[in-house]
C-alpha cells in the first residue's frame, strides 16, 4: 500500500468514484449528497496548506482518502480542516484509516504556523470517532440536528479538534 497526494487526472477520477460510492453506500455518515459534488472542481491542490492524500493498493486501486485545507482568513490561519475521509469497504479493519489520518496530520504539521486541526463527524459514527479520539482529537461541540438526512430525519454532528501544542502550558494573565 502506498499513501500519496492525489493529483493525476486518473487519481482524481478514482477519488470521485470512491466518494460517490461512499455517499451512496454509507449516506448516514456524510453531510453531502451526490448532487453536491456534481461538476465540482477538485477541492485541493498539492501543497502543505491544501492537499488530498490517497491510499493505493499495489495494483494502483484507490482504497481510501483524506483531505486537508488550512483556513485562509488571516485570523484563522492557525487552523486546518480535515474533510472527506473515507476507507473503502474492502479495506476497512486493516489500519488504513489510522495510517491515512497520521500521514495527513504529519504533512499538515510541516507548516510551523499550524496550531490546531479540526473536523466534523456524524455523532453516531462511532468507528470514526474512536479513531479520532485515539489520535488525540477531542469533541468541542455538538450541533443538534445538524444534517437533514430525509424529510423527517436529522442527525447530530460532533466538531472535534486536535491541538498541535501543549494546551496545559497556556496561562491567561491579567
Amino acid at each position: 500500500m502506498t499513501i500519496k497526494t492525489i493529483i493525476e487526472t486518473h487519481e482524481i477520477e478514482a477519488y470521485y468514484q470512491l466518494l460517490l460510492n461512499a455517499i451512496r453506500e454509507e449516506s448516514q455518515f456524510f453531510r453531502i449528497s451526490p448532487a453536491d459534488i456534481e461538476g465540482e472542481v477538485f477541492p485541493t491542490k498539492d501543497n502543505v496548506e491544501n492537499f488530498t492524500l490517497g491510499a493505493f493498493s499495489e495494483e494502483g486501486e484507490l482504497l481510501g482518502m483524506i483531505g486537508f485545507r488550512r483556513e485562509t482568513f488571516i485570523k484563522l490561519q492557525h487552523k486546518g480542516l480535515i474533510f472527506r475521509m473515507y476507507i473503502s469497504e474492502k479495506a476497512k479493519g486493516r489500519g488504513l484509516g489510522r495510517k491515512l489520518l497520521q500521514a495527513c496530520i504529519n504533512r499538515a504539521k510541516q507548516d510551523p504556523n499550524l496550531k490546531q486541526i479540526y473536523l466534523t463527524v456524524v455523532s453516531t459514527n462511532y468507528r470514526a470517532k474512536n479513531l479520532y479520539f485515539s489520535e488525540g482529537f477531542e469533541v468541542f461541540s455538538i450541533e443538534k440536528n445538524s444534517i437533514k438526512m430525509s424529510e423527517n430525519e436529522y442527525v447530530d454532528e460532533d466538531s472535534m479538534i486536535k491541538y498541535l501544542f501543549d494546551t496545559k502550558s497556556l496561562r491567561l494573565e491579567n
